[in-house]
């Protein structure tokens, strides 16, 4: 298996990313993707509030807020493990996978994974074509489209493999969205496909990221997709731990939807490319 680290010929300069024109276009797509946490935070100072004058009110509201404001932080501490490493063995969970030493020291990230029905080599055009202006994320697409990153080929998330978009290289950038991208650092066709958010070795003012997908050939013909994504910011910007503590859950349903909606769309095409051989 013969690792990519330099794309083969020379290429162009990938198109550069949008600025933003007015602050009302990333605004949008910071609430959307941040806003459930931000409502769930909203209410738990506000069931902490209710808790602390509980003693002082006999309403029902103020009763019913103090003990979910009791019961809220067990609930996450139950819930945040394993929201990140959904799906994922506590030995791929614990294993160095590549792209690990682009932030070598995290302070955040996850492991989630999922097997699939097809072989990697079925898996791997359905992967390497998703992106903000390609085939899309597999995921919520309206959710996508309310956060300004919807604009697909197909309109959506596409259901077809694309060869245009098949040509992916290192060097290359995926836009998340027209303002944000992250860049093929590390490509192995069929096995592994690593992303870094600085791009052109500048990272954005969120912090570095990383996010690798491995594909991995299991028993049957099948895949074990393994994602892993990374982050590491300046130990003194607050901002960006808060930001990265706002994104985990939003990230979670999205990444979760995505890699079912991938594992959905390669399991169709592979099984009705065996009905096809077959008939």
């Amino acid at each position: 298996m013969e690792k990519t680290t330099q794309p083969p010929t020379p290429r162009p300069p990938h198109p550069p990313l949008e600025k933003p024109t007015s602050l009302l276009g990333p605004a949008l797509g910071m609430g959307v993707t941040m806003g459930p946490s931000l409502v769930l935070d909203l209410l738990w100072a506000s069931a902490v509030t209710a808790t602390l004058l509980g003693g002082r009110s006999r309403g029902r509201a103020f009763q019913a807020a103090s003990r979910v404001g009791a019961l809220m932080p067990w609930g996450w501490l139950l819930v945040r493990p394993w929201m990140l490493c959904w799906g994922a063995t506590p030995e791929e969970v614990r294993r160095a996978l590549p792209g690990d030493a682009l932030v070598p020291n995290p302070v955040g990230g996850s492991t989630r994974a999922v097997t699939i029905d097809a072989p990697p080599e079925a898996v791997w055009p359905w992967l390497v074509q998703m992106g903000y202006r390609r085939a899309g994320w597999y995921s919520y697409d309206w959710l996508e489209q309310t956060a300004g990153a919807g604009g697909f080929v197909e309109g959506h998330s596409a259901d077809h493999v694309l060869p245009h978009l098949q040509g992916l290289q290192v060097g290359d950038v995926i836009p998340m969205s027209r303002w944000t991208g992250m860049q093929v650092m590390e490509l192995v066709p069929s096995r592994v496909l690593v992303l870094s958010s600085a791009v052109d070795e500048e990272a954005p003012a969120w912090g570095l990221s990383s996010w690798a997908f491995v594909l991995e050939p299991v028993a049957g013909g099948r895949t074990r997709l393994l994602v892993r994504g990374r982050s590491g910011m300046e130990p003194r910007r607050w901002m960006q731990r808060a930001l990265a503590q706002l994104i985990e859950l939003p990230h979670f349903v999205m990444e979760r939807r995505m890699m079912l909606g991938l594992k959905a769309r390669a399991e169709r095409a592979a099984h009705a490319l065996g009905a096809a051989t077959w008939t």
